[in-house]
């Protein structure tokens, strides 16, 4: 399979027609063996039924059901997992990611090495206040990311089939995709793509995302800065509360027994006290933070690090791989019992 595009899908009856036309027509211009993916999110306006005609009309169209609304990123990760190309192509099913933007992404992925390119929406449709929302989103995000992208809710992204693979997209994290894959070391461009008003229903995005989205993206800002070693955050958190209540607990006994000051006319013990007993807290959070990736990492079966290339070893005796003898075969060490 040479393309995958997936496609999330929740109550966009109106768009999904249409939608699938454009796509038939840029993919049967510039490839030769693809699929569509579409995820239905949960519809309650009749896209189910609309999706289970497609597919039952086109065999290049699959539709996942999902039993319930669980999110856009549920539906990207199921889809992005169902899919079998060799390029993997994500965009939204309102009408508002142009296919025609498609080849493109997929020929810088190609020519340029990427493991993953993401769509620049430059010149916005949206209301002025969505856009203002984002902008101010997208800088909070490069302060706290260290990242260079204009655009991290854009949907349209194209990835390699490895890449796609490689990551787990929960809660609301599709997001934050990018930051999470330069983090593991996969390499992300970025390319101007363009932007369309929605054609029918209403957007899914409202204010009440974005506490949610500052959430989420400290949960990636932790996971890139601290998560091979939490205990550096919060041993630090706890050194430095433990020093605070340390001192106050020095300077209490200096006034008691230098300045005769009455201990009970201030609240410098209690906050001496409480300080201490937090910085022992943060530590011990440190500790059982540190045990619990250790034990996130062995039940994933997966090490903190990737590797992109690795040299074959040099057999030992200087001959071929093939003429390296098995543990079995091997003569047993004399022991010096």
């Amino acid at each position: 399979m040479e393309l995958s595009v997936v496609l999330p899908v929740y109550n966009e009856a109106g768009n999904l027609e249409p939608l699938y036309s454009e796509l038939v027509d840029v993919l049967e211009t510039y490839f030769d063996r693809w699929e569509v993916i579409f995820v239905d999110d949960g519809s309650t306006d009749g896209s189910r039924e609309q999706l289970t005609r497609l597919e039952s009309d086109d065999e290049r169209v699959c539709v996942i059901q999902f039993t319930t609304n669980f999110g856009q990123s549920a539906a990207l990760d199921a889809g992005m997992k169902r899919a079998r190309g060799d390029v993997v192509v994500t965009m939204d099913a309102d009408g508002q990611n142009d296919p025609a933007d498609i080849p493109r992404l997929v020929e810088t992925l190609e020519t340029e090495g990427y493991d993953c390119v993401v769509g620049w929406r430059k010149d916005r449709v949206d209301p002025l206040g969505k856009r203002v929302a984002s902008r101010f989103a997208g800088l909070i995000r490069r302060l706290f990311l260290r990242t260079d992208l204009h655009d991290y809710g854009c949907t349209l992204k194209a990835f390699t089939n490895e890449t796609a693979n490689a990551i787990d997209i929960r809660g609301e994290m599709h997001r934050y995709v990018p930051p999470i894959l330069t983090w593991r070391g996969y390499v992300v461009g970025e390319i101007e793509v363009n932007h369309r008003t929605r054609w029918h229903g209403q957007t899914k995005y409202g204010w009440d995302r974005l506490p949610k989205g500052f959430m989420d993206m400290l949960n990636v800002w932790f996971w890139q800065k601290y998560s091979g070693r939490p205990i550096h955050v919060f041993g630090g958190l706890g050194i430095l509360a433990g020093t605070l209540g340390g001192a106050g607990g020095l300077y209490s006994v200096y006034l008691k027994a230098f300045e005769n000051v009455s201990l009970s006319d201030t609240a410098l013990p209690l906050f001496s006290v409480f300080m201490v007993l937090l910085g022992i807290q943060f530590f011990i959070s440190g500790i059982l933070a540190d045990i619990s990736i250790r034990n996130y990492f062995q039940l994933q079966d997966s090490p903190d690090y990737r590797i992109r290339t690795e040299r074959a070893p040099k057999p030992v005796d200087g001959g071929s791989p093939e003429r390296m003898r098995s543990t079995e075969e091997r003569p047993a060490v004399a022991s010096d019992q």
